[in-house]
């Protein structure tokens, strides 16, 4: 009997867990959106105003920033220092499928962040401007769409791992 109650707790327990393990990706992707606009923000300024090299902003904004994005931003400018891409683009196009396994965000969201990948360094500081502006714009919807989707599924995901093992365990009982 003891052994019952003992397995019903442990049942439920970690079908919770599983529901709150779920969650949390909603929640990652929104952090991870926030993350990248704050950093395609740094890398607005310091290539508008300090007219550095970009692999070497591009390293300045991976030690600034928050896991995993800074190993976006680390990766991109190591693949522009040992010219190992012919352009930016396909330096954050590889980058990025580097590091897809450890980001939230999805394919909308990286789509964003390749179009502004398209113009950067071909353009003057106009240019730069208007499409870094656009870019923020963009992410800032995503981030509206993220934080949305994460408060409908959060809860809904949290309770469903409990749901799940309680009924397991009235099965089982």
């Amino acid at each position: 009997m003891i052994i019952k109650i003992i397995l019903s707790f442990v049942i439920i327990g970690l079908s919770t867990a599983a529901g709150f393990f779920y969650s949390e990706v909603f929640k990652n992707r929104t952090d991870q959106l926030n993350e990248l606009a704050r950093s395609i923000n740094q890398f607005q300024n310091e290539l508008i105003y300090t007219h550095t090299a970009l692999p070497e902003i591009l390293s300045n904004i991976s030690k600034k920033s928050k896991y995993p994005i800074s190993c976006i931003f680390e990766d991109i400018a190591s693949i522009l220092y040992t010219n190992e891409a012919d352009n930016v683009y396909s330096a954050f196009e590889k980058a990025f499928a580097e590091n897809r396994k450890s980001l939230s965000i999805n394919e909308d969201d990286i789509n964003i962040m390749l179009d502004m990948a398209k113009t950067i360094g071909e353009s003057d500081i106009d240019g730069h401007k208007r499409i870094f502006q656009l870019t923020l714009n963009n992410l800032k919807k995503q981030i509206e769409k993220s934080e949305e989707i994460a408060n409908k599924n959060i809860k809904m995901y949290r309770y469903l791992g409990f749901t799940i093992g309680s009924t397991v365990v009235i099965m089982l009982i």
